[in-house]
């Protein structure tokens, strides 16, 4: 699974969590239940603390890639320059 199809799952994911994290919240304030949710909201508050901590562990992983991409194009741009430079000396001089 390549790194930006995994960056969107997560954040797929986190947005589902946040969503059902949202809707427990209002849950809570409206039927006064905050001593049966209290548990419930810890683990979902641990549960997106977690799926932050990938997210950014992820983003990392992805500009560490991109750095690496982008090395390798200067890299090889350069090669092709000096390979041109080098064919334009061999070629003969119209005479």
């Amino acid at each position: 699974m390549g790194e930006p199809k995994a960056l969107q799952q997560a954040t797929r994911r986190l947005d589902s969590a946040v969503d059902e994290l949202e809707g427990r919240l209002q849950q809570v304030f409206y039927d006064g239940d905050s001593d049966a949710s209290a548990g419930v909201l810890k683990e979902q508050v641990r549960f997106l603390t977690d799926e932050r901590d990938q997210l950014l562990v992820d983003l990392e992983a992805e500009r560490s890639r991109v750095r690496r991409l982008k090395a390798a194009n200067d890299e090889v741009s350069g090669r092709l320059e000096a390979m041109t430079g080098t064919l334009k000396d061999m070629m003969p001089v119209p005479g």
